[in-house]
């Protein structure tokens, strides 16, 4: 009797079953807006800007790709870069830059004597290539005119003019004869002078390398998008069809960078973070021996270094396209729908355009 009743009412209403189970075909194809299908996938964010934009900035910096690598660096590259950024400073208190740096006044003197040599060869240099310059649009002067010359030779009407023309073309090959020869003696010149200027560049350099440090560096670099000053004007959600989101987020940068004591630790291998490759002090006397300024200057120039490896090696890059896809599958994870991640530098007025079109 209770299955003759069910199937009475159920004839009865068939209209409405039909309608539920069309509803129920329609939604289950994805067809219906968010509004109206109540089978629809729930949001796990209270759909509020504020909110979103709190639980976005609670993430900080997002790391997206690391970079390893090694580098090395010394202390005459230190002293180099010093006297570019602080020659003023130097000049004007050089007791407290030599106490710090005991190699920093000896490297000063020997710059100087060196410039002095190098601005005197380059000034010779200078006025050679002026000579050559000169010497071969002469000669190309000269062979003009001696073409000339044989070609009147050829067309002279009597022989005094042909001899005339030939005293001439003579002349011209007088000329060209010691214009050669003084070349030669200009150049002889400028090869003694060139060869010598080498040879004090040379023990310039073996000068330096008497007192040097040198440090080789492993460590590793990170890179990603930081999050935490990501305000509402950067965030748009729409949820009237389907929950979507658009933020626009910075540019990728150099988060993070370390060379530690131990690049790596383990039973079967170590390997150093910093290892001492040269240690020269060109001298016994303690006074000349490294101080801690001068060790931790070169190993900051191996941690900058690196960081400058990794940018090259395209770790902002990597760092921008895995921070789309983490970003992507993470707000997939919270129920939305469609996600887009445009950067700042690339799309500035994408948010603020959907926003006034909603």
């Amino acid at each position: 009797m209770i299955f003759i009743g069910i199937f009475n009412f159920i004839k009865k209403y068939w209209f409405i079953f039909l309608l539920i189970i069309v509803y129920i075909v329609i939604a289950g194809m994805n067809l219906l807006p968010r509004s109206l299908n109540i089978f629809k996938k729930k949001q796990l964010l209270i759909d509020e800007t504020p909110v979103v934009v709190k639980e976005i900035r609670e993430i900080g910096e997002l790391i997206t790709a690391e970079f390893y690598g090694e580098v090395y660096a010394d202390l005459n590259e230190f002293y180099e870069n010093l006297l570019q950024t602080e020659k003023d400073s130097i000049y004007l208190n050089p007791a407290k830059y030599y106490q710090r740096y005991p190699g920093l006044k000896n490297y000063i003197e020997q710059a100087d004597n060196f410039r002095a040599k190098e601005l005197e060869y380059l000034k010779e240099k200078e006025n050679y290539e002026l000579y050559l310059n000169d010497y071969f649009q002469k000669l190309e002067a000269y062979r003009q005119l001696e073409i000339k010359l044989r070609k009147d030779i050829i067309a002279a009407q009597s022989n005094s003019e042909r001899k005339k023309l030939e005293r001439r073309l003579q002349d011209l090959q007088n000329k060209v004869v010691q214009a050669k020869e003084n070349y030669k003696n200009r150049k002889k010149r400028y090869n003694e002078t060139e060869k010598k200027f080498v040879d004090q560049r040379k023990s310039f350099r073996n000068k330096r390398k008497k007192r040097n440090l040198v440090y080789i560096g492993r460590g590793w670099v990170k890179a990603g998008v930081n999050l935490k000053n990501l305000t509402e004007k950067e965030i748009f959600i729409d949820d009237n069809d389907s929950l979507y989101i658009h933020l626009l987020i910075p540019e990728p940068e150099i988060i993070d960078a370390d060379i530690n004591p131990w690049f790596i630790y383990t039973d079967k291998k170590k390997i150093k973070g910093f290892e001492l490759f040269i240690a020269k002090t060109g001298s016994a006397f303690a006074e000349d021996n490294f101080t801690d300024a001068e060790i931790t200057a070169v190993k900051t120039i191996c941690k900058e270094r690196l960081k400058e490896n990794a940018v090259e090696k395209g770790i902002l890059k990597n760092a921008k396209s895995s921070a789309i896809t983490t970003l992507e599958n993470f707000f997939h994870l919270l129920g939305f729908d469609k996600v887009k991640i445009n950067f700042k530098s690339d799309d500035v007025e994408v948010v603020t355009v959907l926003r006034e079109a909603s």
